[in-house]
């Protein structure tokens, strides 16, 4: 009986051990392809909550297609597009569909009407340790990023509405290297125009928001924290769109303070939130 239960647990863990590994290979962006009437069509699907901007560069032999390759475009969120379509010239063809995508749509339009909420508490004021265009990280993709002082173990508060559609809460190092840019704990919103605001660097499993959520402006959504590339405490936020394959755009955003609507946020100054 006890060997029966020790081989018992043996295949338990052989079993979960299998289940592990399948689970790191599910794919949420594909290609499915089909044949049909002498043709060959390409699909793609992205099963995930948020659009996504790819490039498509097929390498293929024995088959023709009036497509121009690469081809780079936006896909809806849970969707299946078709991409291309080869007419097959012998039945020995080859087709390998090579892609690479990125999260946002290339294509989304920021209401630039709109006033953002200053993402920390109603009537409590906070640093901006880095503004737009920020020497220290904040160029390239991250140009309009804004960080705000906050310390470890502060509330943060969604500064515009949305859908939740990726999170990260197990990072818990930090440092001044990029190489540790992957410790940082995030939640990333999908706003109602096609953009997303990013909000980065939560205090280790205190984001409080699960993927699929939809939070209303001033829900509270985690605790600040130290996780990830940086050089000291503070929430840092970005406001975003696609661009390609492999890089976004971040968009220059307004907030609504006491003191009136800001558009350029200053390093070293103290805002109030409102609401």
């Amino acid at each position: 009986m006890i060997f029966f239960s020790k081989f018992l647990r043996i295949i338990f863990y052989c079993l979960l051990f299998c289940i592990s590994i399948n689970a790191k290979e599910v794919k949420t962006v594909y290609t499915v392809s089909n044949v049909e009437n002498s043709a060959v069509n390409v699909y793609i699907v992205n099963k995930n909550l948020f659009d996504i901007t790819l490039k498509y560069n097929p390498k293929y032999s024995k088959l023709l297609s009036k497509d121009f390759f690469p081809i780079i475009k936006s896909f809806k969120a849970k969707s299946k597009t078709k991409i291309a379509k080869f007419l097959i010239l012998d039945k020995k063809f080859t087709l390998s569909n090579k892609y690479k995508w990125s999260l946002g749509n290339k294509n989304s339009k920021h209401n630039n009407k709109y006033l953002y909420r200053l993402p920390y508490a109603l009537r409590t004021s906070q640093q901006v340790t880095q503004g737009f265009n920020g020497k220290f990280s904040h160029f390239g993709n991250s140009k309009y990023a804004v960080d705000f002082g906050l310390k470890i173990g502060t509330s943060v508060y969604a500064a515009r509405g949305g859908i939740v559609v990726m999170t990260q809460d197990n990072g818990n190092k930090n440092g001044q290297s990029k190489k540790f840019a992957k410790y940082g704990n995030f939640i990333t919103i999908k706003h109602n125009d096609g953009t997303y605001g990013k909000y980065n660097h939560f205090k280790y499993k205190k984001v409080f928001v699960k993927v699929g959520q939809k939070v209303k402006r001033g829900d509270k959504i985690g605790l600040g924290g130290n996780t990830g590339f940086t050089s000291g405490p503070h929430l840092h936020f970005v406001v975003f769109k696609g661009k390609s394959s492999n890089s976004r755009t971040s968009i220059p955003v307004k907030f609504i303070t006491k003191t009136g609507i800001i558009t350029k946020p200053i390093r070293k100054k103290f805002y109030t939130a409102v609401k």
